[in-house]
């Protein structure tokens, strides 16, 4: 029976802050667009790099580049290699590592100049990621040995976790085994003692690789499920879809053909979902070679020719030649020994183009090591003869230019002391607005769970207590029936008065948890709303639109409420006295001037338009109620003006601009 090789080993990169995603990211951007251009706008830039590069991808590449362009223009070197990191860890988890490592080696370069232990720390783990990924192992270990050793000058227990982790997985691809589990085992016990979710899953995976080496499969599906969990709850879906990759493999080698099927077709449909064009080649190749062991050849042919396209699409001759090695033990289970011979010879001939490519990598790297060197022997001699023809000239010069040199350097060291004073009073100045604007987004958020906790109460005391309420005089009301036809009525009404009390107060309860109401939600709210009254009155026909632009309008929770009530009192007046035929409602942009009175009103944005056919009625003679009273207050609550206008046998109609 044919084994593949243990699915890919995770390592850990990470950026100069933990890679993980900010808490109120809306926050941060909010006060991202609030800085002023300085060091402080760079560090935000990368920490919004770094949350996207966790949950929305595409969207880390331009903040990475924002960050370093402010970075070069401040000439803030820190704040540089922090966003060209992140850059490189986009890049990884796109699987473009030339471009990481252009962008991990441009860091080290600044890093270097910096003398920071920390940067090292970064880069260097990330360097040794992408070599363990292209496959040179040996070099890998090389910077995760310079990682972990600038992690201990640290003492930074979460980056010594994370290289020990990484340590680990290089020695188990050069097929040290008991290096490995060492390390890893260090790994996973440093992570535990941390709390550290995501360290959790990078070294559950490893070492259930591990007892998958070692045949002992039903523990390794035990870990790989562990480390499943942590995937789908931090909602990385690349990882979840390696996770179950492995599983499957693992069911396979049991074997278990069913549940390996189940767990294949989770991670190609993961897969499918985030576009990862190279992990499905793996999969769909792995799923073939399953298929084929349970004898099911047709569906076999089929996935192992697809996977062998992704694999020549994105180049990746190692799955190329694992299809092609499957293709022919299922041509020969087939008993087709001519198509047998022509998959084994395509598999030979990717396999020497592997090897080749190795040798002709091997080769170029000598002849550039002796190339270099030579070049390097030839720049030290020239120096050496500079330098002589220097020193004589320098040693003639020295007695006429010291004394003004000496002047020089003292007034340029007052200089630097001045400016350098000057701008640490800035940087402390700076510092302090962002500790002031953090505490206003501390207190924002204590208020919204202020706001949070206030809604549970209403919904669970007053909601169920209104619910009771209702229930009760229904109870009532039945037992009533036929006796009093009064009270029966009276009580109905109370209970549709009660049942109407519940709605709105979900309505509010729905405001209040909710800082941005968007356009959409708002729609479905108005659209449920119009279909109970079109229920309710069959005669009457309704007509709601919402006009361009408008989907993308977010509103505060008291703008979206007032449009809401506006909308539903509107409707109410017109169903209730205008005996109308049909009620319209639109919302839409508009750059109308409204005229009040003698003075016109400025432009506005939002226009809520709400007309009927109805009777409607005679301003001059008709005395505003507390209906249309709530309409203009409301209107005034979202920073806007109401005009109801009607005509007596022409209608009604209600406009709010804002």
């Amino acid at each position: 029976m044919k084994k593949y090789r243990i699915f890919l080993f995770f390592c850990l990169s990470y950026v100069a802050t933990a890679q993980e995603t900010v808490k109120n990211i809306d926050s941060l951007l909010t006060l991202l667009e609030q800085t002023s251009i300085d060091t402080t706008k760079v560090v935000l830039y990368q920490k919004a790099a770094a949350h996207y590069n966790v949950t929305a991808l595409d969207s880390s590449k331009a903040f990475s580049l924002e960050g370093i362009q402010l970075a070069r223009k401040l000439n803030f070197p820190r704040g540089e290699w922090m966003n060209l990191s992140t850059l490189g860890n986009y890049y990884e988890r796109k699987t473009k590592y030339d471009s990481a490592m252009v962008c991990y080696h441009q860091a080290l370069k600044i890093i270097d100049k910096t003398n920071s232990d920390k940067g090292r720390a970064i880069v260097y783990n990330n360097i040794g990621m992408v070599d363990i990924r292209k496959g040179d192992y040996q070099k890998a270990l090389e910077a995760l040995f310079l990682a972990l050793r600038a992690e201990e000058k640290l003492n930074n227990r979460t980056g010594i976790a994370q290289s020990y982790n990484n340590i680990g997985v290089a020695h188990y691809y050069l097929t040290d085994y008991d290096k490995a589990t060492e390390y890893l085992l260090k790994a996973l016990e440093e992570q535990k003692k941390l709390g550290n979710i995501s360290g959790l899953q990078q070294g559950y995976n490893n070492v259930g690789a591990i007892f998958d080496y070692q045949g002992k499969y039903l523990e390794a599906i035990e870990i790989y499920t562990k480390a499943l969990d942590i995937s789908r709850s931090l909602g990385d879906r690349i990882l979840e879809s390696s996770n179950l990759a492995n599983i499957a493999l693992a069911y396979s080698k049991i074997p278990d053909f069913k549940k390996a099927d189940d767990f294949f077709q989770q991670s190609i449909a993961v897969r499918k979902a985030i576009g990862d064009t190279k992990g499905l080649a793996h999969s769909y190749t792995s799923f073939g070679e399953n298929l084929r062991l349970q004898k099911r050849y047709i569906l076999a042919k089929q996935y192992l020719v697809e996977g062998l396209q992704y694999a020549e699409e994105n180049k990746l001759k190692l799955s190329s030649k694992e299809a092609y090695s499957s293709l022919a033990a299922l041509a020969k289970d087939e008993k087709n020994p001519f198509l047998e011979a022509e998959y084994l010879r395509k598999y030979i001939a990717i396999n020497d183009s592997i090897l080749n490519e190795t040798k002709a990598k091997a080769i170029e790297e000598l002849e550039t090591k002796y190339e270099t060197e030579k070049k390097e022997n030839e720049i030290l001699q020239q120096r050496a003869q500079l330098a002589e023809k220097d020193l004589e000239v320098r040693q003639k010069n020295t007695l006429i230019y010291g004394g003004f040199g000496l002047a020089l350097i003292l007034g340029l060291l007052g200089y630097l002391f001045y400016n350098q004073q000057k701008l640490k009073n800035r940087q402390l100045k700076k510092e302090g607005e962002l500790q002031t604007a953090l505490s206003k987004i501390e207190i924002q958020n204590k208020l919204q769970e202020q706001r949070l906790r206030i809604s549970r109460d209403l919904h669970d005391n007053i909601g169920s207590q209104l619910t009771f309420v209702t229930s009760s005089i229904d109870n009532l009301k039945y037992a009533l029936e036929g006796s009093n036809e009064k009270v029966t009525q009276k009580l109905g009404a109370i209970s549709e008065f009660t049942t109407q009390t519940i709605y709105e107060l979900r309505d509010t309860i729905w405001a209040m948890n909710t800082i941005k109401i968007t356009s959409e939600d708002l729609q479905v709210r108005i659209a449920n709303f119009i279909e109970k009254a079109g229920k309710a009155t069959e005669d009457i026909s309704f007509n709601f639109s919402v006009g361009e632009g408008i989907s993308e309008k977010t509103y505060t929770s008291i703008q979206g409420m007032s449009m809401y009530r506006i909308i539903q009192e509107s409707i109410n007046n017109s169903l209730k006295y205008a005996h109308a035929k049909n009620i319209s409602v639109r919302i839409e942009r508009t750059s109308e001037i409204l005229q009040k009175d003698v003075s016109p009103v400025s432009l506005q944005q939002i226009k809520i338009e709400i007309k009927d056919d109805g009777v409607g009625f005679d301003e001059k003679n008709v005395e505003a109620g507390n209906g249309l009273s709530n309409i203009r207050k409301r209107a005034r609550d979202m920073g806007g003006i109401a005009t109801i206008t009607s005509e007596v046998g022409k209608g009604t109609r209600t406009q709010i601009l804002f």
